[in-house]
């Protein structure tokens, strides 16, 4: 088996760990919905079906796309270099943690969006912006930098690594 063809069944199992993840949400989905149904508040049934949509049409993309997606976590110089084999699949899993990574962080910055304008609508425009769960929303920052450092610096993370666990 290839390098490519591990990074492939990775992503695709990436993929197939999220579906199970979000399939395993829906239930506090609907039952959120139901409640927000029975009350006299009234909301579009967009703000619950989007999210899991976005979060769906991702899975899916893993689960299919595998090798595109691999295409574009391996680069030619670095599977050219003279490094083992060991330390390639190091950069991989660090770049696929950094996907993985980004997937929930992207995935958090869209729940906390539609739970703004959720909360925007239910209180009518008199919901404050300063009532807002802000360390949440820094937290999901700070996710999304932490996962492009580790796709875009793989290589540099992995040999730091290799020389400090020597």
């Amino acid at each position: 088996m290839k390098l490519h063809d591990v990074t492939a069944l990775a992503v695709k199992i990436a993929g197939l760990v999220l579906l199970v993840i979000l399939l395993s949400k829906i239930p506090e989905y609907v039952q959120s919905f139901a409640s927000v149904e029975k009350s006299q508040y009234t909301i579009s049934s967009l703000y619950y079906i989007l999210p899991l949509l976005i979060v769906g049409i991702a899975c899916l993309v893993l689960i299919f796309l595998p090798y595109k997606i691999s295409n574009n976590l391996l680069f030619n110089s670095e599977v050219a270099t003279n490094d083992s084999d060991s330390n390639n699949l190091q950069i991989i899993a660090i770049r696929l943690l950094g996907l993985l990574l980004l997937f929930w962080s992207v995935s958090d910055a869209v729940f906390h969006l539609f739970n703004y304008l959720l909360l925007r609508n239910l209180a009518d425009t008199s919901f404050q912006i300063s009532a807002y769960n802000y360390p949440l929303i820094i937290a999901t920052g700070v996710e999304i930098v932490i996962a492009v450092i580790f796709l875009k610096n793989a290589k540099n993370i992995s040999a730091y690594l290799h020389t400090v666990c020597k």
